[in-house]
């Protein structure tokens, strides 16, 4: 499996580069500078990439899934070995549906070679979406974990079993950590593909930089690994426990208001805005947070428009159709000269919009809301508060939030905030505070 937060990599395909021992490329000429000062040249791409793989080759292994008896796979990603015994590295995502429902599903692993046995989850850390887990029977030596970020373009190889197709090394480059991000990544520019989650990147002495994650759809050659420094503390924290499946489903609970917590509290202080039409309206509150703006360039429209749309992408995933840990919020500015006050207060009420749909009705119940008209600073508006709570992860709720300005009969907007998995109370402070930090300044 292949995880992105913008969408599920299993939707793109960019080129796969597979390489195998029978491969010839041709070597670039010498060049004689070099020679005559004795300095070595750097070796031909398909020969590192080769020496890589052939070096890693006996730990890394496919992970399957299988719901039920069945014996076609439900799912698959891919595991490195990190310690002896059979311990291996692999994402939360690609053993989620076996952590959630260990009764319906079970998990077995497949070597280069076709050797088989099961496999049992250790520990999980969901919000860097890890997994150890141990493979019965399988026992090579372990990979080396690097836990300093490579600096930018440093050559860097990843490796997985991307659809089901063998074993595959693909090479790009390192661009360090992801700038303003909040769950740090490295940026790798290389192919990753659905069936790679929890490979091991690599560099050229075939150290562990990272864990293969995500990628996004449409993009070519940007995908993203989780560092190494975090699988570190997660393996010094498996060795320690016994496989428990209640446990496990218990850690990942804790973990997710954990990570709740952390958010909404990398988003305390004074909520900034920002002047549109003569409204302050929340802007960029954190460096995280990722913002655009658009609007309708032709001036003889009779509405003119404005949309900003912000989001956290700090989601996790827990399961299939179930993420949490992340808010997103956007504001949609109209003004007319051509409209009377009642068309326009039409037009302006078409955009108040419904509650939140994410999230299937397995893991959530039904929202309820309640509207009223609130006083603002230099106007009222119409507010709209829904919540809903998880079935199976006590303490956590999506909140849907529509805020409708009353003020203007030619200027108006409809602010919307929707966010998910996160405490009630600490839930319900953010939003009075992002309602309450917007203002009339005509």
């Amino acid at each position: 499996m292949l995880l992105t937060r913008i969408l599920p990599a299993a939707l793109f395909a960019l080129a796969l580069v597979t390489l195998s021992s029978s491969a010839q490329t041709p070597i670039p000429p010498v060049d004689p500078g070099a020679q005559a000062l004795n300095q070595p040249v750097a070796p031909a791409t398909s020969e590192s990439a080769r020496d890589v793989l052939a070096r890693v080759r006996p730990a890394v292994i496919q992970i399957k899934g299988f719901f039920g008896s069945n014996t076609a796979q439900a799912f698959h990603g891919t595991g490195f070995a990190v310690a002896e015994d059979g311990v291996f590295m692999t994402n939360y995502h690609v053993v989620a549906e076996q952590v959630q429902y260990p009764d319906k599903y079970r998990l077995e692993y497949r070597t280069a070679d076709g050797k088989t046995g099961n496999v049992t989850v250790l520990a999980v850390d969901v919000r860097h979406d890890l997994a150890v887990v141990r493979a019965a029977g399988f026992t090579p030596e372990p990979l080396k974990l690097e836990p300093v970020v490579p600096s930018k373009g440093e050559r860097a190889f990843s490796i997985g079993f991307p659809l089901d197709v063998g074993l595959t090394i693909t090479e790009g480059v390192s661009n360090g950590k992801v700038e303003d991000s909040f769950d740090p990544r490295i940026h790798y520019s290389g192919a990753l593909n659905a069936g790679m989650s929890g490979g091991p990147a690599l560099n050229t002495n075939g150290g562990v930089i990272g864990i293969n994650v995500s990628g996004y759809r449409f993009e070519q050659l940007v995908s993203f690994l989780v560092p190494a420094e975090h699988a570190q503390a997660l393996l010094a924290r498996s060795l320690k426990e016994k496989p428990d499946a209640n446990r496990l489903r218990r850690d990942t609970a804790t973990q997710l208001r954990q990570h709740a917590h952390t958010l909404l509290g990398a988003l305390s202080g004074k909520m900034l805005t920002q002047p549109i039409a003569g409204y302050q309206l929340p802007a960029k509150i954190a460096p995280f947070i990722d913002c655009n703006a658009a609007g309708d360039p032709a001036s003889n429209q009779p509405v003119q428009m404005v949309n900003v749309n912000c989001s956290a992408k700090a989601g996790l995933y827990v399961q299939s159709r179930l993420f949490t840990g992340d808010l997103r919020y956007s504001h949609y500015v109209r003004t007319t000269d051509k409209l009377d006050a009642w068309r326009f207060a039409n037009k302006l009420s078409e955009l108040a919009g419904a509650t939140g749909a994410f999230g299937s009705r397995r893991h959530v119940g039904p929202f309820a809301c309640e509207n009223r008209v609130v006083a603002l600073k230099g106007f009222d508006a119409s507010l709209m508060v829904c919540t809903r709570a998880y079935r199976r992860i006590e303490g956590l709720y999506d909140f849907t939030v529509r805020v409708s300005s009353l003020n203007h009969p030619k200027r108006g907007f409809a602010s919307h905030l929707d966010m998910y998995g996160l405490e009630f109370e600490a839930g319900m402070q953010f939003i009075r505070r992002y309602v309450e930090a917007m203002e009339w300044q005509p």
